[in-house]
């Protein structure tokens, strides 16, 4: 694959169909350590962990946190 001119990536037809991209699907582009993911908009990431970062304020140590959750 290449960059075009006009900043466009054609994208291999045997990808398009393994995971369903259509004319017209928003698709958005995911900056990583490595690279760049490209998914469809609103799709769930590949890690099903990274939806939930953020999530836990507390900063604990595993076994003060269950304590925490269960009244100690």
């Amino acid at each position: 694959m290449h960059v075009t001119e006009k900043r466009q990536i054609t994208m291999p037809i045997s990808l398009r169909k393994r995971y369903g991209l259509q004319p017209n699907v928003e698709v958005e582009f995911v900056a990583e350590a490595g690279g760049i993911r490209i998914q469809k908009q609103g799709s769930v990431s590949a890690n099903p962990f990274r939806a939930l970062r953020g999530v836990v304020k507390k900063r604990l140590a595993v076994d003060r946190y269950i304590e925490d959750i269960r009244g100690r």
